[in-house]
């Protein structure tokens, strides 16, 4: 018997049911049942949760012993030998933050701080309880109450951070994900680093990621390299491939603070215990004074009206853009080496002009 002649028009892509592809996909599962139990105080069935999970009931009771382990969650009897139902347990419900609209925009104004991160499941996460703020936002308001905001219809979206220029990691979710969760749980990953030099090839090396901070729209780890070398910023665009070795851990450094490596206007980078002087014309001093430059800088005013600013000296190449953007306006005292480097890029750019 002959075959049937292929059709011409293509198949339509229907979802599959199953394990859809990438290393975070258990921990999005988790996640997204528990956000489904959340949202049905009385409980789901099996047969519900697996419609949410596109997994069979097979499935979902593996996901549900999974989740026991963090998370109190109990059957539910509806009727004597009947299909049991599940739901989080009174004691987790408890847990649950409330709210005032206030508070709900205060929040929302940060969304925006996080594109960076799209593409990824903790982006998606995060996407989903800013939504649930806009529920809370977008609510009737019968009267005033301490802390509420009246009025103001679509608030949301006339109150927000804007943040600068996000890297676009759309494509880099699981790389993202795996990261987020080495450094949560303190596991050893593996990544392809690319190095800052061109001339060097990317290798395969074994870290451990302490922390991760988004900053001026990039998201950076810190990290050690498994050979023991001391801490360093690197880069999310300079790593690939990672993965995550949920058999081992690795134990935060003591004394590790994070905050020692936020460095302001001067980005991230490592605890330094050099410093920096800069001056500013009188003409500018007020809004220098307004300004937090670095978490640990110090301000000193003259008496004709100029500002001098202290503080460490972290990254020097932020450090430079900063001075510059300030034009004529400010100028390095110390260290000299780096007021000469300003004034060569001063003499450079002036040059540029003829």
């Amino acid at each position: 018997m002959a075959r049937p002649a292929p059709s011409r028009f293509p198949r339509p892509r229907v979802p599959r049911v199953g394990r859809p592809s990438g290393s975070f996909t258990q921990h999005r599962r988790l996640d997204k049942l528990r956000s489904a139990l959340e949202a049905e105080p009385a409980g789901l069935s099996l047969t519900e949760l697996a419609a949410v999970l596109q997994v069979d009931p097979r499935s979902v009771r593996r996901y549900l012993r999974e989740l026991k382990a963090s998370t109190e969650i109990e059957p539910v009897e509806t009727v004597p030998g009947g299909p049991l139902l599940w739901r989080l347990a009174p004691s987790e419900r408890g847990r649950a933050v409330s709210l005032r609209r206030a508070q709900a925009y205060g929040l929302l104004a940060s969304r925006r701080v996080f594109e960076v991160l799209r593409g990824s499941a903790l982006f998606d996460e995060v996407d989903l309880a800013h939504r649930q703020l806009v529920v809370v936002a977008s609510r009737p308001t019968r009267g005033a109450t301490k802390g509420e905001l009246l009025g103001g219809q679509r608030f949301e979206e006339r109150f927000v951070y804007e943040p600068p220029i996000a890297r676009n990691y759309a494509a880099r979710g699981e790389d993202v994900d795996a990261l987020v969760m080495a450094a949560a749980e303190l596991r050893v990953a593996f990544a392809r680093v690319r190095p800052r030099s061109g001339d060097a090839k990317a290798r395969v090396v074994e870290l451990h990621p302490l922390a991760l901070v988004l900053q001026g729209g990039e998201a950076h780890v810190i990290a050690r390299w498994a050979d023991g070398g001391a801490l360093e910023v690197v880069g999310l665009d300079r790593l690939a491939d990672v993965r995550v070795d949920e058999a081992r851990r690795f134990e935060l450094p003591d004394g590790f603070e994070l905050g020692a490596w936020l460095h302001g206007a001067q980005g991230v980078a490592p605890p330094t215990r050099s410093r920096v002087v800069i001056e500013f014309d009188a003409r500018v001093a007020e809004s220098v004074r307004q300004r937090k430059l670095h978490p640990a800088q110090r301000i000193a005013t003259s008496p004709d009206g100029r500002v001098r600013v202290a503080m460490p000296l972290a990254n020097r190449a932020a450090l430079t853009a900063l001075v510059l953007a300030w034009g004529d306006a400010a100028a390095v005292v110390e260290p000299t080496d780096l007021a000469s480097e300003v004034a060569a890029t001063l003499a450079r750019a002036a040059a540029r002009y003829g």
